[in-house]
């Protein structure tokens, strides 16, 4: 089985377009909160994921892919040691299986908007910190890879021709150190929805995904 690896191919124009909006409302946000007098976080990090895969109520065999995530968080605080960041991401995930005698291999690049609860347990110059909330994000590219043949790009939607759903709800929870204002953590992501497109109520797939991730804030002049 070909291991499924972050693989950013962008044939496709809408794609592309996605892909610019994006940046440009990152950057646009970050221009604004710096202006504004804002506090803001970057976070950039690894992602290790892999499909927990069922059909017909049985597990079925899925291998890992590293991928990458980075974008920008909000923090608001709430009360002392206790804040809410959401924020916006680009993340890359992945899996690859065995399916109806074809193996698959799919990475999938999401626009995600996680929205968690951190709770710090320490001081300003050092504390740990727990993490908890949930995410929603939309496939915004990303490749597929059957039985060592091309890289090809990856149609979201429902139905038998498409590869995956286009939008994706989870879990998050996670600890990490805080140290002078910057957060190295380690967070799991619990994909709860069904990811697979097909008519068939007897394949289940979601993502799973840990992130190990550098966070540092600033706040504008």
């Amino acid at each position: 089985m070909r291991r499924a690896g972050f693989k950013l191919r962008m044939d496709n124009s809408v794609t592309r377009k996605v892909v610019q909006i994006t940046f440009m409302v990152i950057f646009s946000v970050s221009s604004f909160y710096i202006n504004a007098q804002i506090t803001t976080s970057q976070i950039v990090g690894f992602n290790f994921s892999t499909m927990e895969m069922h059909e017909n109520n049985e597990s079925v065999a899925t291998e890992g892919a590293t991928g990458i995530h980075f974008g920008l968080l909000l923090p608001l605080d709430i009360v002392d040691h206790f804040s809410l960041r959401p924020g916006v991401l680009f993340s890359s995930k992945g899996s690859a299986y065995f399916i109806d005698s074809v193996d698959i291999s799919i990475s999938p690049i999401y626009l995600e908007v996680p929205v968690n609860l951190e709770f710090d347990i320490g001081t300003d110059a050092f504390s740990i910190t727990l993490i908890a909330g949930t995410y929603i994000s939309c496939g915004v590219g990303g490749n597929k890879i059957e039985s060592g043949g091309e890289a090809k790009d990856i149609f979201y939607g429902s139905g038998d021709s498409k590869d995956l759903k286009l939008f994706d709800l989870g879990l998050n929870i996670g600890t990490g150190i805080k140290i002078k204002g910057f957060l190295i953590s380690v967070r799991y992501g619990y994909g709860l929805t069904n990811l697979f497109p097909g008519d068939s109520s007897d394949t289940e797939l979601n993502n799973r995904v840990i992130g190990i991730s550098l966070t540092s804030s600033f706040t504008g002049r």
